[in-house]
């Protein structure tokens, strides 16, 4: 750090890391691309024009998730959202109402900008979460994000209608004997004829 000038600035330190990383990996035969965490982008530094970028902070803050892809698209990068979809931040009850609603469409930016937003991800971290738990805690939950990512708008809009799809594949997961959480209270054709 003292040979770089850069005694103390943690930030810059990571700038010069991720620049360095990022020339080896565009270096590749593979030519596969790279993504950064928002930070990366956050704290200045000088990433290509092709790097993603992925908006993860400001779980529990919808306000600020939304104004970061609005920054982030703003200067033309492409973006992945997780900030709504962390599947170990789970809640008493019908939790999975939260993670439909989340729409990574949804923030004050201009329709080039909106097409920035190349996808999202469910993310499970591993504080409260083992091999006892990870199976029924993701499951159904990341059918939720699913859905929302891989469907059409116009289907997406109602939880309404869609809990019974979910529910549905909720049993197919169970019939096939995956040990997966409720959505709520209900009940699988399974659980009567078996």
């Amino acid at each position: 750090m003292k040979e770089k000038n850069i005694t103390g600035d943690y930030n810059r330190l990571e700038g010069i890391y991720i620049i360095k990383v990022l020339d080896i990996v565009s270096s590749l035969p593979t030519k596969n691309g790279y993504l950064v965490w928002q930070e990366v982008f956050d704290n200045g530094v000088a990433i290509k024009n092709d790097t993603i970028v992925h908006v993860w902070k400001d779980r529990q803050d919808p306000i600020n998730f939304k104004r970061e892809l609005a920054k982030v698209t703003a200067a033309g990068f492409n973006t992945l959202l997780s900030s709504c979809w962390y599947l170990n931040d789970i809640a008493y009850g019908d939790d999975w109402y939260r993670y439909y609603q989340c729409d990574p469409h949804d923030f004050n930016g201009t329709d080039t900008q909106k097409n920035l937003i190349i996808g999202g991800e469910a993310c499970m971290w591993g504080r409260y979460v083992d091999g006892t738990n990870v199976i029924p805690r993701t499951w159904p939950r990341a059918s939720t994000v699913a859905e929302k990512l891989w469907s059409a708008a116009e289907r997406t809009n109602s939880t309404t209608e869609a809990a019974p799809r979910l529910e549905e594949h909720r049993c197919r997961l169970l019939d096939r004997g995956f040990e997966v959480e409720p959505f709520g209270p209900s009940f699988c054709k399974s659980d009567i004829t078996a």
